[in-house]
Protein backbone atom coordinates (compact mmCIF):
# COMPACT_ATOMS: atom_id res chain seq x y z
CA UNK A 1 0.00 0.00 0.00
CA UNK A 2 1.65 3.23 -0.93
CA UNK A 3 1.77 6.51 1.51
CA UNK A 4 -1.14 8.11 -0.86
CA UNK A 5 -3.16 4.90 -0.33
CA UNK A 6 -2.56 4.76 3.07
CA UNK A 7 -3.80 8.48 3.85
CA UNK A 8 -6.98 7.68 2.07
CA UNK A 9 -7.83 5.15 3.88
CA UNK A 10 -6.77 6.94 6.89
CA UNK A 11 -8.94 9.60 5.80
CA UNK A 12 -11.69 7.70 5.03
CA UNK A 13 -12.15 5.99 8.14
CA UNK A 14 -11.74 9.19 10.11
CA UNK A 15 -15.23 10.52 8.26
CA UNK A 16 -16.50 7.59 9.01
CA UNK A 17 -15.86 7.51 12.70
CA UNK A 18 -17.05 11.61 12.59
CA UNK A 19 -20.08 10.38 11.32
CA UNK A 20 -20.63 7.77 14.18
CA UNK A 21 -19.87 10.46 16.28
CA UNK A 22 -22.99 13.33 14.73
CA UNK A 23 -24.93 9.96 14.97
CA UNK A 24 -24.48 9.53 18.83
CA UNK A 25 -25.20 12.86 19.05
CA UNK A 26 -28.18 12.60 17.11
CA UNK A 27 -29.14 9.70 19.19
CA UNK A 28 -28.38 11.25 22.64
CA UNK A 29 -30.67 14.80 21.92
CA UNK A 30 -33.14 12.41 20.46
CA UNK A 31 -33.23 10.43 23.42
CA UNK A 32 -33.04 13.06 26.20
CA UNK A 33 -35.60 14.42 24.94
CA UNK A 34 -37.94 12.03 24.71
CA UNK A 35 -37.08 10.69 28.11
CA UNK A 36 -38.06 14.27 29.21
CA UNK A 37 -41.14 14.71 27.28
CA UNK A 38 -42.51 10.93 28.85
CA UNK A 39 -41.24 12.29 32.21
CA UNK A 40 -43.34 14.94 32.21
CA UNK A 41 -46.12 14.10 30.22
CA UNK A 42 -46.59 10.54 31.52
CA UNK A 43 -44.48 10.54 34.55
CA UNK A 44 -42.71 7.65 33.66
CA UNK A 45 -38.96 8.16 31.69
CA UNK A 46 -37.25 5.54 30.06
CA UNK A 47 -35.43 3.42 31.99
CA UNK A 48 -31.54 3.44 31.51
CA UNK A 49 -31.23 6.63 29.64
CA UNK A 50 -28.97 7.91 31.90
CA UNK A 51 -26.44 5.16 31.17
CA UNK A 52 -27.21 5.28 27.26
CA UNK A 53 -26.58 8.48 27.40
CA UNK A 54 -22.98 8.06 29.28
CA UNK A 55 -22.02 5.77 26.85
CA UNK A 56 -22.82 7.63 23.77
CA UNK A 57 -20.95 10.88 24.75
CA UNK A 58 -18.15 8.80 24.41
CA UNK A 59 -18.79 7.98 21.30
CA UNK A 60 -19.53 11.15 20.34
CA UNK A 61 -16.46 12.59 21.78
CA UNK A 62 -13.98 9.64 20.93
CA UNK A 63 -14.91 9.07 17.40
CA UNK A 64 -14.37 12.57 16.53
CA UNK A 65 -11.18 13.64 17.94
CA UNK A 66 -9.11 12.27 14.83
CA UNK A 67 -11.50 14.56 12.15
CA UNK A 68 -11.29 17.69 14.81
CA UNK A 69 -7.33 17.28 14.70
CA UNK A 70 -7.45 17.02 10.83
CA UNK A 71 -9.80 19.82 10.19
CA UNK A 72 -7.94 22.08 12.78
CA UNK A 73 -10.43 22.26 15.39
CA UNK A 74 -8.57 22.20 18.22
CA UNK A 75 -7.21 24.55 20.58
CA UNK A 76 -4.07 25.53 19.82
CA UNK A 77 -2.07 28.33 21.50
CA UNK A 78 0.10 29.99 18.67
CA UNK A 79 1.19 33.55 20.03
CA UNK A 80 5.30 32.47 20.01
CA UNK A 81 4.81 29.37 17.05
CA UNK A 82 3.55 32.11 14.44
CA UNK A 83 6.21 34.55 14.61
CA UNK A 84 9.17 31.78 13.98
CA UNK A 85 10.40 31.13 10.29
CA UNK A 86 12.52 28.86 8.59
CA UNK A 87 14.34 26.27 10.42
CA UNK A 88 13.39 27.42 13.89
CA UNK A 89 9.87 26.49 13.30
CA UNK A 90 10.39 23.35 11.49
CA UNK A 91 12.24 22.33 14.42
CA UNK A 92 9.54 23.50 16.18
CA UNK A 93 7.27 21.45 14.60
CA UNK A 94 9.01 18.67 14.72
CA UNK A 95 9.18 18.55 18.34
CA UNK A 96 5.44 19.85 18.75
CA UNK A 97 4.52 16.72 16.39
CA UNK A 98 6.79 14.46 18.13
CA UNK A 99 5.23 15.15 21.57
CA UNK A 100 1.60 14.93 19.99
CA UNK A 101 2.36 11.61 18.78
CA UNK A 102 3.76 10.07 21.78
CA UNK A 103 1.47 11.54 24.13
CA UNK A 104 -1.43 10.29 21.81
CA UNK A 105 0.43 7.03 21.46
CA UNK A 106 0.40 6.27 25.04
CA UNK A 107 -2.71 6.67 25.59
CA UNK A 108 -3.68 4.28 22.61
CA UNK A 109 -1.96 1.66 24.58
CA UNK A 110 -3.11 2.64 27.57
CA UNK A 111 -6.86 2.61 26.34
CA UNK A 112 -6.47 -0.37 24.39
CA UNK A 113 -5.41 -2.87 27.73
CA UNK A 114 -8.67 -1.01 29.55
CA UNK A 115 -10.19 -2.04 26.73
CA UNK A 116 -8.81 -5.66 26.51
CA UNK A 117 -9.71 -6.02 30.44
CA UNK A 118 -13.23 -4.97 29.91
CA UNK A 119 -14.20 -7.32 27.06
CA UNK A 120 -12.61 -10.22 28.70
CA UNK A 121 -14.41 -9.69 32.13
CA UNK A 122 -17.93 -8.73 29.81
CA UNK A 123 -18.19 -5.25 31.74
CA UNK A 124 -21.29 -3.98 32.62
CA UNK A 125 -22.62 -0.83 33.68
CA UNK A 126 -24.79 -0.94 37.39
CA UNK A 127 -27.44 0.55 36.79
CA UNK A 128 -31.72 -0.05 36.23
CA UNK A 129 -30.79 -0.93 33.15
CA UNK A 130 -27.02 -3.01 32.51
CA UNK A 131 -25.71 -1.69 29.56
CA UNK A 132 -22.04 -3.30 28.30
CA UNK A 133 -19.27 -1.07 28.89
CA UNK A 134 -16.19 -2.98 26.43
CA UNK A 135 -17.96 -1.31 23.16
CA UNK A 136 -17.29 2.02 25.00
CA UNK A 137 -14.07 1.23 25.82
CA UNK A 138 -13.10 -0.38 22.29
CA UNK A 139 -14.66 3.21 20.64
CA UNK A 140 -12.38 5.21 23.09
CA UNK A 141 -8.96 2.56 21.77
CA UNK A 142 -9.86 3.22 18.49
CA UNK A 143 -10.79 6.49 18.19
CA UNK A 144 -7.51 7.34 19.83
CA UNK A 145 -5.37 4.96 17.47
CA UNK A 146 -6.87 6.76 14.34
CA UNK A 147 -5.76 10.18 16.33
CA UNK A 148 -2.53 8.76 16.70
CA UNK A 149 -2.00 7.58 12.92
CA UNK A 150 -3.46 11.18 11.93
CA UNK A 151 -0.51 12.33 14.28
CA UNK A 152 2.39 10.22 12.59
CA UNK A 153 1.14 11.67 9.75
CA UNK A 154 1.93 15.27 10.88
CA UNK A 155 5.25 14.44 11.94
CA UNK A 156 6.33 12.62 8.70
CA UNK A 157 4.82 15.65 7.73
CA UNK A 158 7.09 18.00 9.92
CA UNK A 159 9.99 16.12 9.32
CA UNK A 160 10.02 16.04 6.01
CA UNK A 161 10.12 19.84 6.15
CA UNK A 162 12.67 20.26 8.08
CA UNK A 163 14.96 17.73 6.40
CA UNK A 164 13.55 17.63 2.72
CA UNK A 165 15.23 19.88 -0.29
CA UNK A 166 13.80 22.45 -0.03
CA UNK A 167 13.48 23.38 3.65
CA UNK A 168 14.21 26.95 4.81
CA UNK A 169 17.56 27.48 5.85
CA UNK A 170 16.48 31.04 7.81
Amino acid sequence: MTAQAGARALAAVRRALALASRLALLAIMFGVSLDALLRYALGSPLAGMLEGVELLLVVAVFANMAQTQAEGGTVAVTALIERLRGRTANCVGVVVSSLAFALAAAMTWASAELAWRSWQMQEFSAGLVAFPIYPSRIVISLGLLVLTLHLLGTLAAAVARLVGPRAERA
